[in-house]
C-alpha cells in the first residue's frame, strides 16, 4: 500500500513522470490542499529537487515563485526571469535571494550589478541596461520555453492590487506562450466572495489536471521528520512524540516543525521525562493554535493548586467574571486531600465537567451556566448589556474554550508533571526561552 505522498511523488517526478514529460509542456497543474498540510514543504523537500536536476540537464530552469506580498505582475515577470537565468546559470544566486525577498525588478537590478559587472546607476546609458536586459532575457526565455517549469505558491497571500483574472491570463499565456510547465498551489478553500466565482470560472478555464494533497497525519508527520538530519537525534522519542500529536488530531505541517525543534531543544538540557514530553507536544500545539499556555496557583479555599490558565486573569481583567469564574470551577473545589492527590497523580475518580462530553455539548453546557441571570451579594442583577458583551464574548471566543477543554480536561496535559517544571514548560512554549541551567534537576 503506497503512501498518498510517495504515489503523488512517483506520478510527478518518477520514471516519465507527469512533470518530466515533454507531451505535457503548456499545461497548468494545480496542487490543492487544506491549510497547514504541507504542500509548500512537500513542494521543496520532495520534488523541487530532482525535478531541478533532470530539467537543468536538457538546460531547462524549473522556478519557484511565491505570491506572498507581490502586488503587480510585473514583479512577478521579473522575478520568474531573473531566477529561469541564475537557476540554469548557477549565477548570482545570493542575488537572485535578494530579488525575491526585496522585489526588486530588473530595471532597479540593471543598476546593481549585471551578471557580475559592477555598474553604478548613474553611469549607465540606457543602451548598455537595455543590451544587458535583452541579452539576459532572452537566454532566459530559453530556459524556460518548450519544457521548462515554474511553480506558483502562495496565492492566497498575493496582494489584494492583484487582480485574480489578470493574474490567470497571465499565467494560461505563459504556459501557452512558452510551452512550458506551471503548477499552481494553493488552499482548497482560498477565495471567498466575487474572487470564488473568478477563481471557479478560472479555473475549469485554465487548470489542466487536478491533484489534491491529503496526507495522512502519520504520513505528513514522517515526512517532516525525515526532511531535517538534526531530528534523529530524537529516534528514541518519535513515536512517543507522534502518539502525543495524533492525539491533538492536528493536520499541520508548521506546528509538526515547531513541536520538533522544542522538543529537541528541551531534551538537549533537561533529563527524558516521558509525560514532560508529551506535555511539550500538547502545550506547543495548542499555543500556535490557540495562544494561551497553562499555569498552576493555589485556590485559596482549600489551599490545593490547581490547573488554570492565563485565559482565567484575561478575562476576569475584562470584567466578565462569569467566563472567568466558569474555568476556575471546572476544576471540583471540594475534594479532599487524598482526593485531590489521587486526581493530581491521574488516578482520577472525579469527572471535571466537560471531560467526557464532545465540544458541542460542553459549549452547550459553558454556554447555559454563564448566561444564568443571578443575583449578586446585594440582591442586584448585571445588566442586559452585560449579559450581550458575555453572549458576544462567547461566541467570539468558542474555539478557545473548547481547546481548554480538550487540553486541560480531556487530554489532562499536566498529568503527572511535577507543578513547577509544568509552568517551566509553558514558560518556554511561551517565550521560547528554555529556563536557566540553575534550575534544571
Amino acid at each position: 500500500n503506497m503512501s498518498t505522498l510517495k504515489a503523488l511523488k512517483e506520478y510527478l517526478v518518477g520514471a516519465g513522470g507527469y512533470l518530466l514529460n515533454d507531451d505535457n509542456n503548456g499545461k497548468t497543474v494545480m496542487l490543492s490542499g487544506a491549510w497547514g498540510s504541507g504542500k509548500t514543504h512537500f513542494w521543496q523537500n520532495e520534488i523541487e529537487e530532482d525535478l531541478t536536476k533532470e530539467l537543468k540537464e536538457k538546460n531547462k530552469a524549473c522556478v519557484y515563485v511565491s505570491l506572498y506580498g507581490k502586488d503587480n505582475i510585473e514583479v512577478i515577470k521579473s522575478e520568474i526571469l531573473q531566477k529561469a537565468y541564475s537557476g540554469v546559470k548557477k549565477e548570482n544566486t545570493k542575488q537572485t535571494k535578494a530579488i525575491s525577498a526585496f522585489g526588486m525588478g530588473t530595471k532597479i537590478l540593471a543598476g546593481i550589478s549585471i551578471f557580475g559587472i559592477k555598474v553604478d546607476a548613474q553611469d549607465i546609458s540606457n543602451e548598455t541596461k537595455n543590451y544587458y536586459d535583452e541579452k539576459k532575457i532572452e537566454e532566459a526565455t530559453d530556459f524556460l520555453s518548450d519544457g521548462g517549469l515554474i511553480c506558483f505558491d502562495d496565492f492566497e497571500r498575493k496582494s489584494k492590487k492583484i487582480d485574480l483574472n489578470d493574474l490567470f491570463g497571465f499565467i494560461s499565456q505563459l504556459a501557452i506562450d512558452m510551452n512550458c510547465k506551471i503548477v499552481i498551489i494553493l488552499n482548497s478553500d482560498v477565495f471567498e466572495g466575487e474572487e470564488a466565482n473568478v477563481f471557479k470560472t478560472v479555473k475549469e478555464k485554465t487548470v489542466n489536471k487536478f491533484f489534491y494533497f491529503e496526507p495522512e497525519l502519520k504520513e505528513l508527520f514522517e515526512s517532516i521528520y525525515t526532511s531535517e538530519n538534526k531530528y534523529q537525534e530524537l529516534d528514541t522519542y518519535k513515536v512517543e512524540i507522534l502518539k502525543a500529536i495524533i492525539e491533538t488530531k492536528e493536520l499541520n505541517a508548521r506546528i509538526y516543525i515547531q513541536v520538533l525543534d522544542n522538543c529537541l531543544e528541551w531534551l538537549k538540557q533537561y533529563n527524558y521525562n516521558q509525560y514532560e514530553l508529551r506535555a511539550m507536544v500538547l502545550i506547543t500545539t495548542n499555543f500556535l493554535k490557540n495562544h494561551f499556555v497553562f499555569s498552576y496557583k493555589t485556590l485559596h479555599m482549600d489551599g490545593n493548586p490547581k490547573l488554570y490558565t492565563v485565559l482565567e486573569k484575561y478575562y476576569k481583567d475584562e470584567g466578565l467574571f462569569e467566563i472567568s469564574n466558569y474555568f476556575i470551577k471546572i476544576v471540583p473545589k471540594s475534594m479532599t486531600d487524598e482526593e485531590f492527590e489521587a486526581y493530581f497523580n491521574g488516578e482520577r475518580t472525579i469527572a471535571p465537567v466537560g471531560t467526557s462530553c464532545g465540544c458541542e455539548e460542553f459549549l452547550h453546557q459553558m454556554h447555559s451556566s454563564i448566561s444564568k441571570k443571578e443575583e449578586d451579594s446585594n440582591g442586584k442583577y448585571k445588566s442586559d448589556s452585560y449579559y450581550e458583551k458575555l453572549d458576544k464574548t462567547f461566541h467570539e471566543n468558542k474555539d478557545i474554550f473548547y481547546a481548554l477543554n480538550f487540553y486541560a480536561y480531556v487530554l489532562q496535559v499536566e498529568n503527572r508533571i511535577d507543578k513547577d517544571r509544568f509552568d517551566e514548560i509553558n514558560q518556554f512554549v511561551k517565550t521560547g526561552i528554555l529556563p536557566k541551567a540553575e534550575s534544571l534537576s
